[in-house]
């Protein structure tokens, strides 16, 4: 009888040691999917938090319609601005013998030096372009006479400013010595509906290192400085075939 009692306790103390470890390791694993669900939990509510402020802070961005209206505008005058000073640059070195893009420029232009307005409309800023083509094609060598030019924007004035250096060569007797040398700055002031070119404002013109007087000739640019406030011959050009030009203003 006691045999059977020890291996009875034995048998049962086996069976013990035997579903102990399954006990242990079935509450293990119910901590760690306890834990696992806790951490899930943790991070679904990180999300939505984060979700939520980023939802806040985009709608606190938002600018109130005034404001937003003005920072609209001021974009879109930036654009503008930045295609104007393009097509000035690509301009301002043929302008001597080629059209300049004339898209950028107001209907109602208006052209002044320091006296006051002298031109006015876009066609007449055209024709004085084509005059001043026309006579640089008659009597000035193209291929030897060039415009150099620096473009800066004015913040103070708010225009786009223009240094230029113009040297025009005749076709009779051309060179360096006998060339026109004129200089001058030209301001571009925007309009800022259109975002288009609604002034361009002349100053400071020399002609071969004679400071010009305002009024200038209406004839603006190049035209003006051909002609001369005094209504002189170029150089290199004969008096007859001037005088033939100066009859058709």
């Amino acid at each position: 009888q006691r045999c059977a009692a020890f291996q009875s306790a034995e048998i049962g103390g086996g069976r013990r040691s035997r579903t102990a470890p399954t006990a242990t390791r079935t509450q293990s694993t119910t901590l760690a999917e306890s834990s696992l669900h806790a951490a899930l939990h943790s991070t679904l509510s990180a999300t939505a938090d984060v979700e939520e402020s980023t939802g806040t802070a985009a709608t606190s961005s938002e600018l109130p319609p005034v404001l937003q209206d003005i920072v609209d505008e001021r974009r879109e005058f930036e654009i503008n601005l930045g295609r104007a000073m393009d097509t000035l640059r690509k301009d301002y070195p043929h302008l001597l013998y080629r059209a300049p893009e004339f898209s950028i420029y107001h209907d109602d232009i208006n052209v002044v030096d320091p006296s006051g307005v002298q031109l006015t409309g876009l066609n007449s800023y055209k024709q004085s372009f084509r005059f001043a083509q026309s006579i640089v094609g008659l009597f000035y060598d193209k291929d030897k006479s060039f415009i150099k030019h620096r473009m800066v924007y004015d913040w103070a004035r708010g225009s786009i400013r223009m240094s230029w250096n113009a040297v025009i060569v005749p076709k009779v007797v051309g060179n360096r010595r006998n060339a026109l040398y004129l200089d001058g700055v030209s301001m571009y002031k925007l309009d800022t509906e259109s975002g288009k070119i609604i002034e361009h404002k002349i100053e400071n013109v020399i002609l071969n290192n004679t400071p010009l007087n305002p009024p200038y000739p209406t004839q603006m640019l190049l035209a003006s400085a051909l002609l001369g406030t005094d209504r002189r011959v170029p150089a290199g050009v004969g008096a007859g075939a001037w005088g033939a030009v100066l009859e058709q203003q």
